[in-house]
């Protein structure tokens, strides 16, 4: 059978590229990496991210060095993460509100989460605790329902991220009330508010809230997750807290920007499931009430078309959108 020329020297340059793409996986990385998060430092995700930052340090012998970009339901975070090289050294940790919620709330967002990022892996889900204030008249998530039907908006509640804004519309439509939400940018900035009495409520994570419930600085009225927490068993979820059925938990993956070697992935990807199946992983994280997750990439790509479509419909049936 006679081969054509063009035929050959298309050949031989997808070899010469694969090639190519295998040395420079096989070398990635040789310099400094840049992870990306979009939350202010302190906060749980920070958090996370700078365990990921010193673990991958760790085994890359190479700087990971988080870059914290705040702002805009993390927009800012995921753009500048999908504009960059895709080359492996420009990562983001990809909060479920950029990937699944964003898309069905903005008109126009500046990057698309199926076509301009490249899944790496899920690392890690977050459960959130409603706190209120020490002088809130209301100790459980029974009383609080009660009272907002009794006065729709008057009680207000700080949501410090995306997610959570949302974790609290679905608990507003679940139990049938209004309350008065409060956005903030950041976990730091809103349970200081709640501390200060500037808000009544908030939807914490653990890590920022549990020590202020510890010192009885807020009170905990229930855990968001479908089950309690092993660092407070004593605080109830809010489906055996009077709204039966009702569970969420923030996640959080790792993705690229798109068209990112998948030899660059597959190297990214096996560190982070090793790191977060140790037991140091589920240590250090289970005390900040972060639980370690790890995934395929296929896995991560699956769940952010599938989750999108849940909360696509879920946003659209609460009429929320933001310009």
């Amino acid at each position: 059978m006679k081969v054509s020329s063009t035929l050959v020297r298309a050949l031989a340059l997808a070899l010469a590229l694969a090639v190519c793409g295998s040395a420079f996986a096989q070398s990635y990385p040789s310099r400094s990496t840049r992870l990306i998060v979009s939350f202010p430092p302190g906060g749980p995700a920070d958090l996370l991210g700078r365990f990921i930052a010193q673990k991958l340090t760790e085994s890359f012998g190479q700087q990971v060095v988080v870059d914290n970009r705040p702002g805009a339901n993390s927009i800012i975070a995921a753009e500048l993460t999908a504009k960059a090289a895709p080359d492996g050294y420009t990562l983001l940790m990809a909060i479920d509100g950029a990937m699944v919620m964003n898309p069905a709330l903005y008109t126009k967002l500046p990057y698309d989460p199926q076509k301009d990022f490249t899944p790496i892996g899920l690392v890690a889900t977050i459960p959130n605790f409603i706190v209120a204030h020490p002088s809130f008249p209301h100790a459980s998530i029974k009383d609080l329902i009660t009272a907002a039907k009794a006065d729709p908006g008057k009680i207000n509640m700080a949501v410090p991220a995306l997610p959570v804004q949302l974790a609290a519309e679905l608990f507003m439509a679940q139990a049938g009330i209004k309350l008065t939400l409060v956005p903030y940018k950041g976990g730091n900035t809103s349970i200081t508010d709640l501390v200060g009495g500037n808000v009544a409520l908030s939807i914490e994570g653990v890590s920022t809230a549990l020590p202020f419930i510890r010192s009885g600085k807020v009170k905990a009225l229930a855990v968001t997750s479908g089950e309690r927490l092993r660092q407070a068993p004593e605080v109830p979820t809010i489906a055996e807290s009077g709204l039966p059925g009702y569970s969420f938990a923030v996640w959080q993956s790792v993705v690229a920007p798109a068209r990112t070697p998948r030899e660059i992935v597959d190297k990214i990807n096996g560190e982070l499931v090793r790191m977060m199946r140790t037991p140091d992983a589920a240590e250090r994280l289970g005390t900040l009430g972060i639980n370690p997750a790890w995934s395929t990439p296929e896995e991560l790509a699956a769940r952010i078309r599938t989750d999108g479509e849940k909360w696509g419909k879920i946003i659209r049936d609460i009429g929320m959108k933001i310009e």
